[in-house]
């Protein structure tokens, strides 16, 4: 009996064992099921699993053939007086057993370095379907195309590396068997080897050369690879010396693998061994020290004659790298000559300066708009929206939900996951637009969201940035699902959409029950066979989980479509360490990079979509020949969510940054760095800071129309004029096209930090800031902006005030800089008219707080709203407080701020009565 229950209780515990590890395997099967991405699902896993066994395999077959060599030469017995075999357990040292645990050994082997070969799936997958786009040129030293070291150099050496380790163990195994069954014993200390086993060994070791001469012959590649002085890529020595060594030595290895094999038929292997040392030891002289004479005494000397054509290609494929070969220059004369009729007649521009940061922007949106505390705006991000027919940037932000905010007696399984299950709606204001609060100007706000110009008719956002854990919908959880708060009481709802899976049976429910370690997965009455189970629901990892072989851009930002449906659009890069010649980007091997791919999640169902954003980059081509079912062409893409693409800021920063150096293309002027460049410097907040790319609507020299483009000045090496801007356009027909205004070298054009600097220096803008500072609060300078109109450029900076007692900062002043005018005012509008001396007119969506009145009601009005404004602000940071307290369980202080907050309403409400 006793027998019957040890069985049955190690079969149950195995079943929970298998189940347990094979859970994860079935909830990824059905995840990819369910965005129907099997396909994908399948490639990815059995192309690991099948990497996995043929490796193993091969290792298996070729040490199990030799240790069956080691035992036909040695006769099938084991030396019984071996050193080793006498320590051994008394079982071990029978034949029968030591030949099985043998056996084990070489199984464990094999598996190690099966797994060892695993984790390089890609570059397998990558040989054997690459692709040639015939848009890459080939390198200057081996005539090889590009996609050579793209796809085919990384599976060689992969190849080369797992043979090398292959073969150590091996030998390493064949000389301890040996040992085992006689073929070399130990007489008087010295070993002995028999001549089967001298074979044996000779057979491995002429193997071995043979691996070390393709090693030489791949390893020559990597001239193409290293830093050269004042460049990367092979030089002059390199091509001229170091690549003779490496041929050199290669057939050197091979004679070696030869005499090797030869010396098994001879009495000594002295010969031999002499050969292959003399490899080593000719690699060090011709590899490294002759190289190094040659460098000293020929090279240094006339360097820049020598190196001239290698610097010419590093400049080259660098720039082609990059893409900064796409990059088209053109002359901005910066005449500094607007006037009254420019600013007029340019408003279409100047109503679209971005006067809000993101940074305090995101603050003041968690503040005014959070409205709950486990609301929260991850991030907000800058776009365009066609507004009263006009096109307008704007800022938007999703309102997601984070489950870690709930109070903490509101943490429990049903809150978390059945009933708190989604954020709700977007925040976007006008870029430019301010209350007399100093607040943004919200053209969608609230909840459920409010707009006179946008309608959101799926605000419910179950997929976004947040890393909440995993919920189910449609579940029986009586009133439903949080939708959002709404006066005293929440309005609730039942998803309606087709994201997650359906846990239509108990065996599902089971299988998710292990694999989430939850075991209220499947004991919960709640849940019912139309419930669905999301999972995975932070974009980011969503997309890589379905294509780990791209860079995902951490910089989601989230759209509006022309139904109302909300979107997230994420940018995917493919990247390589193998482009030649191209210098690598600052701590990081990556030489090559390119935008391929641009992903689109809906926000509500999960939906997620890539399409190629590059058909020239062979990289894309050669992924989407593995994965067709991933992919889709651009054109497939729906127009009211291309509108809304944008150049991305990372790729746009990596080519702003190899540009410092890389827009020199003379080799004497690249090798002297007569010309080098620098990101601009400003002061954000209090400190100096690297001046951040920017969006921004602009019309461009020679254009009639305004259009969205990135945007990002530079300055020269050490100096803090400005010489240049680069801009990326964005829409539709025009994106992706780069164009590089220089501007003119015979005179100064101020750059962000002299302005910055002419603004300390400015005796009223200096004495309002210190007075603002002493009293409780705190200035934020907000980004310097430089904005091409005409041929001129204007700058702009926004000054925020943030009290010691609040997050939420508010934009006070906008700084105007122009010439040699520097002008601070409340509103962007005063600021132009005392500068130019003009007034822009309003437009029929501009807010009452922009527009510049002098009646004496108004100024009327605006001395009492003071006071109210004061009130106000007040009584929303007793508010506040009050929350954090009652969340803590403070009761006893909440009561208190109750009190407080009754008084300041009460002030307020006698205030209200006197206006």
């Amino acid at each position: 009996m006793n027998k019957r229950i040890s069985v049955t209780a190690a079969i149950f515990i195995f079943l929970i064992y298998v189940l347990l590890n094979t859970g994860t395997f079935i909830t990824d099967y059905w995840w990819f099921d369910h965005y129907q991405n099997l396909k994908t699902f399948f490639t990815l896993f059995i192309t690991g699993l099948t990497v996995k066994l043929i490796f193993a395999t091969i290792f298996l077959i070729i040490i199990s053939i030799n240790t069956f060599i080691v035992i036909r030469l040695s006769g099938g017995k084991h030396n019984a007086y071996s050193s080793v075999i006498r320590y051994l357990p008394p079982p071990l040292q029978n034949t029968k057993y030591i030949t099985v645990v043998i056996f084990a050994v070489l199984v464990l082997l094999a598996y190690i370095m099966g797994s060892g070969a695993k984790p390089f799936w890609s570059e397998i997958l990558i040989y054997f379907n690459s692709s040639n786009s015939g848009s890459l040129p080939v390198d200057p030293v081996f005539n090889r195309p590009v996609e050579f070291y793209f796809f085919s150099l990384p599976f060689y050496n992969f190849i080369h590396g797992w043979f090398i380790g292959t073969l150590i163990l091996i030998s390493i195994v064949t000389a301890f068997s040996y040992i085992l069954f006689g073929g070399i014993s130990f007489k008087f200390g010295r070993p002995a080897v028999s001549k089967p086993a001298r074979a044996h060994l000779s057979v491995l070791g002429s193997l071995f050369m043979l691996i070390i001469s393709a090693g030489y012959y791949l390893s020559a590649f990597d001239i193409l690879f290293t830093q050269r002085g004042k460049f990367f890529g092979a030089g002059y020595t390199a091509v001229h010396s170091q690549l003779f060594a490496y041929r050199v030595c290669m057939i050197l290895a091979i004679i070696a693998s030869v005499l090797i094999i030869v010396s098994i038929f001879r009495k000594t292997v002295k010969f031999a061994l002499l050969t292959a040392g003399s490899t080593f030891a000719l690699f060090i002289l011709l590899g490294s020290i002759v190289p190094s004479f040659q460098q000293r005494f020929t090279v240094e000397p006339n360097e820049l004659e020598r190196e001239r054509p290698f610097i010419l290609n590093n400049i080259k494929f660098t720039r082609l790298a990059y893409g900064l070969s796409d990059i088209t220059i053109r002359e901005f004369e910066n005449n500094g000559q607007l006037s009254k009729e420019d600013i007029e007649n340019n408003q279409d521009v100047l109503s679209n300066i971005r006067l809000w940061d993101w940074r305090p922007l995101k603050q003041t949106y968690n503040q005014l708009q959070g409205l709950k505390p486990y609301y929260s705006f991850m991030d907000v991000d800058v776009d365009r929206y066609e507004i009263n027919g006009k096109l307008s940037a704007v800022n938007i932000a999703g309102r997601e939900l984070l489950n870690s905010e709930l109070a903490p007696n509101s943490q429990t399984w049903v809150n978390n996951h059945l009933v708190y299950t989604h954020g709700y709606g977007v925040v976007m204001n006008r870029v430019d637009r301010v209350t007399t609060e100093g607040q943004p100007d919200l053209i969608i706000k609230n909840i459920p969201p409010q707009s006179d110009f946008i309608d959101i008719t799926r605000p419910q956002i179950y997929y976004g940035e947040h890393n909440n854990d995993y919920i189910i919908t449609n579940s029986e959880v009586n009133p439903g699902e949080f939708d959002y708060p709404s006066g005293d009481t929440n309005s609730y709802n039942t998803y309606e959409g087709t994201g997650g899976v359906i846990l239509d049976s108990f065996f599902k429910k089971l299988i998710y029950a292990l694999s989430f370690s939850d075991i209220n997965i499947l004991i919960s009455n709640n849940i019912s066979n139309k419930s669905r189970i999301h999972y995975f629901r932070n974009i980011t990892k969503m997309a890589k989980r379905i294509a780990p072989f791209l860079e995902i851009d951490t910089d989601p930002y989230i759209i509006i479509s022309d139904n109302g449906e909300l979107y997230y659009i994420i940018d995917a890069y493919t990247i390589s360490d193998g482009f030649p010649y191209s210098t690598p980007l600052n701590g990081n091997k990556t030489n090559y990079v390119r935008n391929s791919v641009k992903i689109v999640i809906n926000a509500y169902d999960g939906n997620i979509n890539f399409y190629i954003n590059d058909d020239n980059d062979p990289i894309i081509k050669t992924y989407s020949s593995i994965f067709p079912e991933i992919f889709s062409p651009l054109s497939k893409m729906p127009e009211d969510i291309k509108k809304h693409l944008r150049y991305p800021e990372t790729m746009f920063d990596i080519q702003a940054q190899m540009l410092l150096r890389y827009h020199m293309t003379d080799a004497n002027v690249f090798y002297n760095n007569e010309d080098m460049w620098e990101l601009p410097k400003q002061i954000y907040d209090s400190s100096e800071q690297l001046m951040e790319s920017y969006y921004l609507i602009t019309k461009l020299p020679g254009e009639t129309e305004t259009e969205f483009v990135l945007m990002l000045p530079f300055t020269p090496f050490q100096k803090n004029n400005m010489l240049g801007f680069l801009i990326a356009r964005c829409d539709n027909d025009k994106y992706g096209q780069m164009t590089l205004y220089r501007l003119p070298k015979e005179k100064l054009s101020y750059g962000p930090m002299q302005l910055e600097a002419r603004i300390n220096q400015d005796s009223d803008i200096s004495k309002q800031l210190s007075l603002w500072s002493q009293k409780g609060s705190r200035v934020i300078r907000g980004n310097m902006l430089a904005i091409p109109i005409n041929e001129s450029l204007l700058f702009v900076e926004p000054l925020y005030l943030k009290a010691e007692s609040s997050e939420m900062p508010e934009l006070k002043q906008v700084i105007v800089c122009f010439r040699d005018s520097i002008v601070m005012e409340e509103t962007l509008t005063k600021a132009l008219e005392k500068t130019f001396g003009s007034t822009m007119s309003a437009s029929e969506d501009s807010p009452a707080s922009e527009l510049d009145t002098d009646s004496d009601t108004d100024k009327a009005k605006s001395v009492i709203s003071e006071s109210v404004k004061s009130l106000s602000r007040q009584a929303y940071e007793i508010y506040t407080r009050a929350e954090n307290m009652l969340r803590s369980g403070d009761f006893e202080g909440y009561g208190a701020a109750v009190s407080e907050l009754g008084e300041v309403l009460k002030k307020l409400d006698d205030q209200a009565k006197d206006e």
